[in-house]
This record gives structure tokens, sequence and C-alpha cells, in this order.
């Protein structure tokens, strides 16, 4: 067994746009704690991802606070587990000014007896008029074994303001199963086809072309089954 350790700190200052990206492809037998922590000043933007293609257990913890008016943060996670694979995510956005906005959207998708977490908070504080911020978590349990647990929380002290939670968890659309397959697509491929599709919106978020294509493709082998290890590891052999 193996335990890693991470902190990252973002300082934005005024008018600043940082883009923090996190691609996790760890070994079964690793056990990560990931703290990531924002402070933005005014008119900055940052935009944080973090996505899981291979773990074991992973817990991320991402503290954001908004100091300065019309700054923006992004959020965005994403966790493709299956066996026994572990991840759960903790967001905690403060909004202590006014006029910022905050979007979060975290994805999971869980097969055989795999669990997930999602615990998202969000406060807007006494003098934070016209804060917009919104929080969605969408997962898919593709098995009857695996295990969502999800909490989305608003916490709100203004009164003028506009923010929403959103959490569903089901499983793939039989509907769309059928179209597939009716229309010469074989099951197993058709299921992947709809797996790789729920992830879209979580990569749209990345802002870097090329990563973006290049996560794509890594996303496509791992629902594949082909990425049954993390790169360039020789532990699970």
């Amino acid at each position: 067994q193996f335990v890693v350790t991470q902190v990252v700190e973002v300082v934005a200052d005024r008018g600043a746009q940082v883009d923090f990206y996190e691609l996790e492809e760890n070994s079964e037998k690793v056990k990560k704690l990931n703290n990531v922590y924002s402070e933005q000043k005014e008119n900055s933007n940052v935009t944080v991802s973090g996505i899981t293609l291979h773990n074991g257990f992973t817990r991320n913890n991402y503290r954001f606070r908004l100091l300065g008016e019309h700054a923006e943060a992004h959020i965005g996670g994403l966790a493709i587990c299956d066996k026994e694979q572990h991840v759960d995510n903790f967001a905690f956005l403060d909004h202590s000014v006014p006029n910022c906005l905050s979007n979060e959207l975290f994805k999971y998708s869980l097969q055989d007896s795999a669990t997930g977490v999602f615990c998202g908070r969000i406060l807007v504080e006494k003098d934070a008029q016209k804060t917009l911020a919104y929080q969605n978590n969408k997962n898919l349990c593709v098995s009857e074994e695996a295990r969502m647990f999800s909490k989305p929380q608003l916490e709100i002290y203004a009164d003028d303001v506009k923010c929403s939670h959103g959490l569903t968890t089901g499983q793939l659309d039989e509907d769309a199963m059928f179209y597939l397959q009716a229309r010469g697509i074989p099951k197993e491929e058709a299921r992947m086809l709809l797996m790789v599709a729920f992830t879209q919106d979580v990569v749209d978020l990345i802002r870097i072309d090329t990563l973006r294509d290049r996560l794509v493709q890594l996303i496509n082998k791992r629902f594949r089954g082909e990425l049954i290890r993390c790169g360039n590891c020789n532990v699970c052999k």
C-alpha cells in the first residue's frame, strides 16, 4: 500500500486567469489525499478540473474563497471507477463579496462495486449580493453493486442572489441503448458510447484544446478496459 499527499495553493491576483488541471491514473494500491486551496481577487478567473481515470482510494478537498468583486470560479470533477475503487470529492465555495460567479460540475461513472462520494457546500455571506452560484452533481451507476453518496448544500445569508444545486443518480438510459442497438451497434459498444457521452460536459470545461483532445482519447481507452493499471508503473504487475 502507498499513501500520496498533495497540497496546491492558488492565489489569483486582480484580473488574473488561472487554469489548474489534474489527471489521476494511479495504482489500485494507492491512497491519495489531495487539497486544493484558491483565493481570488477582483476580476480574476480560476478553472480547476480533477479527472480520476484509475485509482485505489482518493479524497479531493477543494476550498475556494472569492474575495474580490466580479471574480469567477469554475470547478469540474470526473471520476471513472470500477472494481472496488473509491473517489470522494468535497468542495467548499465561499462567496464573501458581491457580484461573483461560481460554477461546479462533478460527475461519477461507477461500475462493479465502486463507490463515490460528493459533498458540496456553497456559502453566500451577508454582503455578497448579486451572487451567481451553481452546483451540479450527476452520477451513473452502471452496475447494481455500485454505490453513490451525495450531499449538495447551499448556505445563503444575502437576499439578492441566484443560486441552485442539483443532484441526479441513475443507470444507463434503456431507450438510448435500444436506439443504438437498433442501428446495428453491438451492446457493449453502445454502452461504452453512452458512458463516454456522459463525461463530455466535464471535459468541455478544459480550455486547452490539445489537453482536451488527449483526455477524450484516455477516457475512451478507460471505458474499453485498456487502462487496467496506471501508466508507466510496474507496481500492479
